[in-house]
């Protein structure tokens, strides 16, 4: 069996571009929920 190496490189890069841009989101979500804790804390001060 010829195991064609482009299409397994294909699979593999498509893979590792959806980890990171799964990664990415979560990021994001994380930092927009300590932008709200934080303007939440600002807002008590006052």
């Amino acid at each position: 069996m010829k195991i064609n190496y482009q299409i397994v490189a294909a699979i593999i890069l498509f893979i590792i571009l959806g980890t990171i841009q799964h990664t990415l989101n979560n990021i994001l979500l994380h930092l927009k929920d300590i932008k709200n804790i934080l303007t939440g804390i600002n807002t008590k001060d006052r």
